[in-house]
């Protein structure tokens, strides 16, 4: 079952996430990455106990792809965490749908991406609620893992 995060450790990740958001670009104002972090990291708790999360991600996907849960695919995460964060209308920030692996059946992941408004895609912080079942996972777009692009960018025909 989602174990929530305790209130002093969500402090601590708002703190941290908040860090690492005006560290995007200097004329970040503070209120407006705090009003990001806090929102990021509570309403992923909160997608976690609506989309009854049990397990791991992967186990939790085997049970939306048996139809036993509704939602918590990773495309259900950053669908619902993008609307969320674009509701917030930033002036300080754009809020992008982001893939990896794209079209690949087992590995295609998505999330969300936060930039500072108007910076270019590849600079921003990946927002990840999936990856560890509502305990938003957050690092650099160069730094993860994986290879984000955005998600809605026109492919190349063939």
């Amino acid at each position: 079952m989602h174990q929530p995060l305790n209130e002093g450790r969500a402090v601590e990740k708002v703190e941290l996430l908040n860090r690492d958001l005006l560290q995007l670009h200097s004329s970040i104002n503070h209120d407006a990455a705090a009003l990001v972090a806090e929102t990021a990291i509570a309403y992923t708790s909160e997608l976690a106990k609506v989309y009854k999360i049990t397990g791991s991600p992967r186990q939790h996907n085997l049970l939306v792809n048996l139809g036993i849960r509704q939602r918590g695919l990773c495309f259900h995460w950053t669908d619902d965490l993008l609307k969320k964060m674009q509701s917030l209308k930033s002036a300080h920030f754009d809020f992008h749908s982001a893939v990896a692996h794209r079209d690949s059946d087992l590995r295609e992941h998505s999330s969300v991406v936060v930039t500072f408004k108007g910076a270019p895609f590849a600079s921003g912080i990946v927002l990840d609620g999936w990856r560890y079942s509502g305990d938003l996972y957050w690092a650099r777009v160069k730094e993860d893992s994986y290879e984000w692009t955005p998600r809605y960018a026109k492919q190349p025909t063939k």
